[in-house]
């Protein structure tokens, strides 16, 4: 009873100095419950276990690593994947928009969900990889290749799932942390989590900001002059919520929300850096919030409501998007005998109705996105595992592709200690027309059609677990054929969305994981080659070249170390050549190097103060990633944590 006692009185100090009443009153519910150890390890174990596993009806998920997720809590979603993934990340200055490329494809081909739900913006069809905190989120699972069967509509090129798990029962943990930095950097978050025997729930906040007045060189007609960069600081703001409550018969609903705000300066290119008639500004507001109920036993069952709102204001004209969510699927897994050992399969469907607030479109353009799905997994004999999936989309006025999938996965070598294992997978990918491709301008392009791909891979993995050695190397070759890329392209004095007939996708990628004692080393590399085949006359320059703004040549890796309470992480990073719109243009290569140290004092029995300090771009390299967007070089931030 002293440790309840004791959870009872933190509770007592918190809520004086919060009004976080949700997570709050979770967690002091704890003081009046008594439950036995046994009971309490096991349903962490359950919930810890099933929340960081990969999704099972893919061969290709991989989950990120939790601990340099921890090391960047003050960062976003792009800091993690330009340093510590294969994917090719741009960015249109310091904190601007970032999107990302997978296996050589446009950011509007990759995926992004949340829980399960679809986030990609309906009107641009991408994701700003700079808008998703990572002090949010407690997993992000990494998808690449084709996977609309499992996604839908944009997950060409790959996806990506931001989850979030329930805290430990009869508990309350919390977290308060300052970042600062050079140019005005500055971010503070609170986190508290834990809760009662039944209802649990995590709540947290952030406020972020930065002044991005670096130096960077420019090159003029008078030789390089070094400049003060103008008009590039943001500031945001953030809330998310999450509840769960679990019911008899393991039953569960669970509340998720989430609110972040973003008021950003746009960063004008080097050459009207100084001219303030050409500085903009750009507000982001997105609130998102969900209703989950799941039902564990012989049939597993979800169910889930959502709603959606992305809303921007640019030069005072709005563009804005609600979307209201329905959904419910139903899962089965029957354990059986010959050579049929297992069987899963799931199946489901899933209602979407759209209303845009555009400026730049006529009324009337409301829409509703239904679709149904089926996906299985089946271990066949002792080596063999199949995996399968089904998608249908309807869309207002569109065509959605039909969309299935087939993965095989072959143990050519099954040992206590080492597997060699073969990947296949073969699929149909599709993404319908944004919002803005069909209506921007006042127009209706009905010309245009769905985006059709057809992706092959295969490839080799190697497992090997000691006690001490724990070791995974993947290659994988892949294929894509991608029918009516859409691309905009200038006719007469307005940009329009065009169909390209074909364009062809090569590349292979290779990752490596080493774990020996606590200490991570790992790396992918990918190669791709991305170029029109077939295409309308605009497109004759660009055949047999590498399509704009892509590398063909991207390599990530990273080393974290660890003794006693000391960490230290170095991450680097290469993106090769790229050609700008003008197909003799070429930017250049670039290295990036970061590195942090960070040490852990235990204050007691409960608390813990965490420092670490970081240098980013640690060979001060002159670099862009966007043409004529500058990026800063060597700069550093220092950040306290203290936890209890």
């Amino acid at each position: 009873m002293q440790k309840n006692n004791a959870q009872h009185t933190a509770v007592m100090i918190f809520s004086r100095q919060t009004c976080l009443l949700p997570i709050l009153l979770a967690a002091a519910g704890s003081a009046a419950q008594e439950v036995t150890p046994i009971e309490e390890v096991e349903v962490r174990g359950k919930r810890i276990e099933k929340a960081s596993l990969p999704n099972t009806y893919t061969n290709n998920a991989t989950m990120a690593d939790t601990a340099v997720l921890g090391t960047l809590q003050a960062g976003s979603l792009s800091d993690y994947m330009s340093g510590h993934s294969a994917v090719f990340v741009k960015e249109s200055g310091k904190g601007m928009t970032s999107t990302v490329s997978m296996r050589g494809t446009a950011a509007s081909q990759t995926a992004v969900s949340w829980n399960g739900v679809g986030i990609n913006s309906l009107t641009m069809g991408q994701t700003d990889f700079s808008q998703i905190p990572l002090f949010f989120f407690d997993y992000a699972e990494l998808a690449p290749g084709g996977e609309s069967s499992l996604y839908g509509s944009g997950a060409i090129g790959g996806s990506v799932d931001l989850r979030n798990s329930p805290p430990a029962k009869n508990s309350l943990n919390g977290l308060l942390m300052q970042t600062v930095g050079s140019y005005g950097q500055a971010f503070t978050g609170l986190k508290l989590k834990g809760g009662g025997n039944r209802l649990t729930g995590k709540t947290a906040l952030f406020y972020n900001r930065a002044d991005n007045d670096f130096h960077f060189q420019l090159m003029e007609y008078g030789g390089k002059s070094t400049q003060v960069q103008h008009n590039a600081g943001y500031n945001s703001y953030g809330l998310q919520q999450d509840l769960y409550y679990d019911l008899p018969r393991q039953q569960q609903l669970a509340l998720h929300l989430w609110h972040t705000a973003y008021h950003r300066n746009i960063q004008p290119s080097v050459q009207n850096n100084r001219n303030p008639d050409k500085f903009e500004d750009i507000d982001d507001r997105n609130t998102r919030a969900m209703l989950l109920y799941s039902r564990r036993g012989w049939l597993t069952l979800n169910a889930k409501a959502a709603y959606l709102n992305d809303h921007q204001e640019y030069n005072n004209d709005l563009i804005a998007t609600h979307c209201a969510l329905a959904g419910a699927d139903a899962e089965h897994e029957w354990m059986l005998t010959g050579w049929l050992r297992q069987l899963q399969i799931k199946a489901g469907a899933q209602a979407q109705y759209i209303v845009p607030e555009v400026y730049a479109y006529d009324d009337g353009h409301n829409e509703w996105r239904n679709e149904v799905f089926a996906m299985g997994r089946a271990h066949l004999g002792q080596r063999w595992q199949l995996n399968g999936g089904l998608r249908q989309q309807w869309v207002s006025g569109e065509d959605a592709p039909f969309s299935p999938s087939v993965g095989l996965n072959f143990g050519i070598v099954e040992h206590d200690s080492t597997q060699l294992r073969l990947k296949t997978n073969l699929s149909r990918n599709y993404r319908i027309p944004t919002l803005n491709d069909r209506y921007w301008g006042h127009l209706d392009n009905k010309y245009l059609k769905a985006e059709d791909a057809t992706n092959y891979e295969g490839g080799l993995q190697w497992l090997c677990n000691t006690t001490t050695l724990q070791l995974q190397l993947t290659a994988t070759a892949f294929h894509n054929d991608v029918e009516n890329w859409i691309l905009w392209m200038p006719r007469g004095n307005v940009w329009k969305p065009i169909n390209v007939d074909l364009v062809e996708v090569n590349g292979t990628e290779v990752s490596a994981r080493i774990d020996v004692r606590g200490q991570t080393l790992q790396a992918a590399y990918t190669h791709s080659h991305t170029e029109v085949k077939e295409g309308f006359s605009e497109m004759r320059p660009f055949r047999g070249r590498q399509i704009a703004l892509l590398p063909e040549d991207h390599l990530s890796a990273s080393f974290t170390g660890r003794w006693r309470n000391w960490k230290w992480i170095f991450a680097t990073n290469y993106t090769g050549e790229r050609v700008t719109s003008d197909v003799f243009d070429t930017m250049d290569a670039y290295w990036l190097c970061n590195t942090s140290l960070g040490y852990k004092f235990k204050l007691g029995k409960s608390w813990q103060l965490g420092l670490q300090a970081t240098i980013n771009n640690l060979l001060d390299t002159d670099y862009q990633t966007v043409p004529y967007k500058a990026m800063p070089g060597r700069h550093y931030q220092l950040e306290a944590k203290l936890e209890y």
